[in-house]
């Protein structure tokens, strides 16, 4: 009896990891490119805006709750992968609120920032990263609503749980914008 045995490193990745993976490259193209217009306007206008506490409040408390439900939703998949499923639904569901927390953050800040978005370019490209980045965060609680669904309904086990994982993987990289886009917006 021949058996052969392929260690999970040396298997092909899925249709889904490529996709996200091609996607979340075409992303950071896309934000890379704001984040060069914006460097490049904001030397040529002057913003008045100060770098105090109170300026940064909500953007350190929207920076303190992303990374929160990040590290929420890392534990939720480990939980799927030691079987836990009841862990797995308070974790998507717990990541998913603290991602409309932190939309709501996005959107108070929106309307609060200072700028007006026809501000000549250099408004427009800062609520352009403000707000896109919103949407992607919203495309985010879209993911894990579907993966708390199929939570619910029992989809997920030790060996089936990818969609938890690229669920993951797209909140981990929203993070990662935003932890860029919070250095490059409020603190350069």
């Amino acid at each position: 009896m021949n058996t052969t045995t392929t260690s999970p490193l040396l298997q092909k990745p899925s249709n889904g990891r490529i996709a996200l993976l091609v996607t979340l490259g075409t992303e950071s193209v896309f934000f890379l490119t704001l984040l060069v217009a914006y460097a490049a306007l904001r030397n040529q206008v002057d913003w008045n805006v100060s770098h105090s506490f109170a300026r940064l409040s909500i953007p350190l408390v929207n920076t303190m709750v992303l990374l929160l439900s990040t590290y929420i939703a890392w534990r939720a998949l480990h939980s799927v992968r030691q079987s836990n499923p009841s862990a797995l639904q308070n974790g998507l569901l717990i990541t998913v609120i603290l991602g409309v927390v932190f939309v709501a953050g996005q959107i108070y800040e929106f309307n609060h920032a200072g700028l007006q978005i026809d501000d000549q370019a250099f408004g427009g490209v800062f609520f352009t990263l403000i707000g896109f980045h919103a949407v992607h965060v919203l495309a985010g609680i879209v993911f894990l609503v579907l993966n708390l669904i199929r939570a619910y309904l029992n989809d997920f086990t030790t060996d089936h749980h990818e969609a938890v994982e690229l669920g993951n993987w797209f909140w981990y990289y929203v993070t990662a914008v935003w932890l860029v886009l919070f250095a490059a917006l409020y603190l350069l």
